[in-house]
């Protein structure tokens, strides 16, 4: 279900940040390690911010499949959101890798493959924002 693949974004996401932060601890630069550098860690904390939002709405979500109260809107909001600041966490967190995130022998570029494959798998973004939209308005915008 779509509520599954908002899941699976979340591993990829805290595979992705779990990565950046044991990488920015270790890589020295300037005397001291990435992680010490204001910018990098503007970089952990937005990723975490994300993976923390994306987390709410996927248990949710799960919760509501649970009770069998969940419908095509909510899976596809949990999606659509999950995934979409997958793609930024996982992007952020290559950049806290600099020249070392697209290095396959660094996770973070298998991580950042991975992310584009559950991006459009069960529905881009604009589909699954579509599904929302028209349980939201009670008219359907598919052309």
């Amino acid at each position: 279900t779509r509520a599954e693949v908002a899941w699976a974004a979340i591993g990829i996401s805290v595979g992705a940040y779990e990565a950046a932060v044991a990488y920015t601890g270790e890589r020295q630069q300037f005397g001291k390690p990435l992680g010490a550098h204001q910018l990098i860690q503007d970089l952990l904390v937005r990723s975490l911010g994300n993976i923390t939002a994306s987390i709410g709405l996927a248990t949710r979500a799960s919760e509501m499949v649970d009770e069998g109260t969940q419908s095509d809107e909510h899976s596809a909001l949990a999606k659509a959101y999950a995934t979409s600041r997958m793609r930024e966490t996982v992007a952020w967190c290559r950049e806290a890798f600099g020249g070392n995130g697209i290095v396959l022998d660094y996770d973070v570029a298998r991580f950042f493959a991975d992310a584009e494959a559950i991006y459009s798998y069960e529905g881009t973004r604009e589909m699954n924002t579509l599904i929302v939209g028209r349980a939201i308005t009670g008219h359907a915008a598919f052309v």
